[in-house]
């Protein structure tokens, strides 16, 4: 990744997608090449893919008898791509498009992430629950007639100058993961299973048996909200060390600004960079341990200082950390060598 100015990125693509005139463009797309020439290219110009990175009609590895053609693949680097499916902007895309995507997915090399889209909507989606095979659900949604400061934040991750793979998954990870923890929390509380009543009346003090069908009407919204408002009150007081703490905007972003800087050297493993926010400081550590402390956050009102080693820096704004990406990765590497 080059040393791009993310703020400066954000502001110069939001005002790109802005100015996109969906619908002026959207008047020539009667079918999927002109949906492709008129849309879906252009979109991928504002994204800083150049001309000779997009190539159509991309052979997925099928095996010598069958030719099966992805209508996109972009370069990423040598190694990765991203493949995508296009259809006709008045496409309603559903599970069959996708299963089509599926089976290109399955049967490209190299390719993590792929995209399905008419022009309008962009699903992305990766193999995050099974390797190799696509995940049912995209862990990313883009419109491009309706969309967000968030969603364009996340449309930013794939800028041909930002765009990490390793991240991508990453996040992609948590939110099927999340996705998929709520939908089956839901479906336990709303539709508790015997496993569920045994296992929580297991750990009750109340012993009694208890008619399973009053159980399930008891567990109604009024209950859940009580329970919720337990929670709250048990972070808020729980540990004196985290009390009072607050993780800041600026903070999440140094976080995820440092941790891109360092997962670009193949010799840092994503899943051992760690955090924890502490009383005046801000944590980045090597599996967790204190004792490997990669660097340290002091944000405060009126300042913002990075500590490296026992050295001091001060920050002018978050984008200057990218001015310590040697320090920090020489540091990272010599913690993840100590025992």
């Amino acid at each position: 990744m080059s040393n791009i100015n993310r703020k400066q990125a954000f502001n110069f693509l939001k005002k790109s997608l802005d100015n996109f005139n969906f619908s002026q463009k959207s008047e020539n797309c009667g079918n999927e090449a002109q949906t492709r020439k008129f849309l879906i290219e252009p979109f991928f110009n504002l994204l800083n893919y150049a001309h000779e990175d997009i190539i159509p009609e991309y052979e997925a590895d099928f095996g010598e008898r069958v030719s099966k053609k992805v209508d996109y693949a972009i370069k990423l680097n040598r190694k990765d791509i991203i493949i995508i499916e296009c259809k006709p902007l008045k496409t309603k895309l559903t599970d069959k498009e996708a299963g089509q995507l599926s089976g290109y997915f399955q049967n490209s090399k190299n390719s993590r992430i792929a995209i399905l889209t008419n022009g309008k909507e962009y699903r992305f989606y990766s193999d995050v629950a099974l390797a190799n095979t696509m995940d049912s659900r995209p862990f990313y949604v883009f419109d491009v007639e309706s969309y967000t400061d968030s969603d364009i934040e996340g449309l930013l991750d794939f800028d041909a100058r930002i765009i990490n793979v390793i991240d991508i998954i990453s996040k992609a990870q948590e939110s099927v993961f999340i996705e998929d923890f709520e939908n089956t929390f839901f479906k336990e509380m709303t539709s508790p299973s015997p496993e569920f009543l045994k296992m929580i009346h297991k750990k009750m003090s109340f012993k009694t048996k208890y008619n399973e069908e009053r159980i399930k009407e008891l567990m109604n919204s009024s209950l859940f909200k009580s329970i919720t408002e337990k929670i709250i009150l048990h972070e808020t007081k729980t540990n004196s060390k985290s009390a009072g703490i607050i993780t800041t905007d600026e903070e999440i972003q140094a976080y995820h600004t440092i941790r891109t800087l360092l997962i670009q050297n193949k010799k840092i493993p994503n899943d051992r960079i760690t955090s924890r926010d502490q009383k005046g400081t801000f944590n980045l550590m090597v599996d967790d341990n204190q004792r490997k402390i990669i660097c340290q956050l002091k944000f405060t009102d009126s300042s913002k200082k990075i500590t490296i080693g026992i050295n001091d820096y001060p920050l002018e704004s978050i984008d200057d950390i990218l001015k310590f990406k040697n320090d920090l990765t020489e540091r990272t590497l010599s913690l993840l060598e100590l025992n």
